[in-house]
């Protein structure tokens, strides 16, 4: 009995080994399983919903000893994982639609200022016809151009010339005289075309080649034409009228040569008068062969008076030369109160002997204050007449 009884106690003793080997294998098998499958060890060891950051670091550096130091490999940035589940991706938001592209407009320049309008030009391509009564008779040829003659029938230019007017009017008789014009345009084309057609316009002889012109001008606005011959002043040569200036210092043949070149200037007037002449007008043998030629070239003489020692009436009257005489200058001082007192000044002249002669230049505030005065002289009685119509009279103050 004791030795089956021992006989039976190896055998649990092996059955026993026997388990402990096979749980062991069992054991290695399956920890080995585990470590083959990572998945399963992150579900053994990690809690569900549980996600763990795995830092891939970069593979190991191989270096190869054939490489030079400068061209060893860049380390490869590190992927990473989030630590929390992310929420799904919103889709993205759907692209606006293009806006079309328009091409920028360039800015309108602003339109230029107009330019200020000049005043009305005078055709320089179409010259006016003459006025029916220039007589071709009634001028000559000479070296210098036409100068003024009486016809064989014994016309003269201040008559024929002359603005019509009435000489049985009784009423006082106002002329007015606009001198030194042709030397502006502005002021010319003023002076003929705002002032009234008894006004009388005096030009200069150095107008220059649109004197003709000015004259065709003045003719057709009613205008009667003067020529303003340059005499010499009291102050010569510090005030000089130009290189034509008949003076006291030359010789009669001398005065007439310059005297008949300012005449050929052109034709169609009634008369001349003095430009300046303070010191040649006091002159009577000076004057005396000077105004002996302005007669026989059929013309009148005004007298500016520009000194009151002036012998120009005396000598006038010894010839028998039609003249006249100027009253007031009427714009020494260029101003509009100035103007209008020397207008006045010339009714009463006129009031008291009959007619009055007044001499003014193209200041603007001249042709003004002249242009009003005329538009109301018949309502104080007075008529405006031009220069031969008082020189017509004989009358010489």
């Amino acid at each position: 009995m004791a030795r089956r009884g021992k006989g039976r106690g190896g055998v649990y003793t092996l059955v026993f080994a026997a388990i402990l080997v096979a749980a062991g294998f069992a054991a290695l098998v399956f920890w080995l399983a585990l470590t083959d499958d990572p998945a399963a060890r992150m579900a053994r060891d990690d809690p569900p919903g549980a996600i763990i950051e795995i830092a891939l670091g970069p593979p190991p550096l191989i270096l190869d000893p054939l490489l030079p130091e400068a061209e060893t490999p860049e380390p490869t940035p590190e992927p990473v994982i989030a630590l929390f589940p992310l929420p799904p991706a919103k889709p993205p938001a759907p692209a606006p639609p293009p806006v079309p592209t328009v091409a920028p407009v360039p800015p309108i320049p602003p339109a230029p200022a107009p330019p200020p309008a000049p005043p009305p030009p005078i055709p320089q391509t179409t010259r006016l016809p003459p006025p029916p009564h220039l007589d071709p008779n009634l001028v000559e040829r000479s070296p210098d151009g036409l100068l003024p003659k009486p016809s064989a029938d014994g016309k003269v230019a201040w008559r024929i010339y002359a603005r019509p007017s009435d000489p049985t009017d009784p009423r006082p008789k106002i002329a007015i005289v606009i001198v030194n014009l042709g030397l502006s345009d502005a002021a010319t084309e003023a002076a003929i075309q705002r002032l009234p057609g008894a006004v009388t316009l005096a030009f200069s002889p150095y107008a220059g080649s649109k004197l003709d012109q000015w004259l065709d001008l003045s003719r057709v606005a009613g205008h009667e034409v003067l020529l303003s011959v340059p005499m010499e002043p009291i102050n010569y040569p510090d005030s000089n009228p130009g290189p034509h200036t008949l003076l006291t210092s030359l010789l009669p043949a001398q005065n007439l040569e310059r005297l008949r070149w300012a005449l050929s200037r052109f034709t169609g007037y009634v008369g001349v008068t003095n430009y300046m002449g303070s010191r040649f007008s006091t002159s009577a043998d000076s004057l005396r062969p000077v105004l002996q030629e302005v007669k026989n070239r059929g013309l009148l003489f005004l007298d500016n008076r520009s000194t009151p020692a002036s012998v120009i009436g005396q000598v006038a009257a010894e010839i028998n030369l039609p003249r006249a005489a100027n009253d007031r200058f009427i714009d020494g001082q260029a101003a509009r109160v100035a103007i209008d007192g020397k207008l006045a000044e010339l009714e009463m002249v006129a009031r008291r002997q009959g007619h009055a002669i007044g001499i003014g230049f193209p200041f603007p505030v001249t042709i003004e204050r002249v242009a009003a005065w005329a538009g109301t002289i018949e309502d104080r009685g007075f008529v405006l007449m031009p220069v031969s119509a008082i020189a017509s009279t004989g009358i010489y103050p």
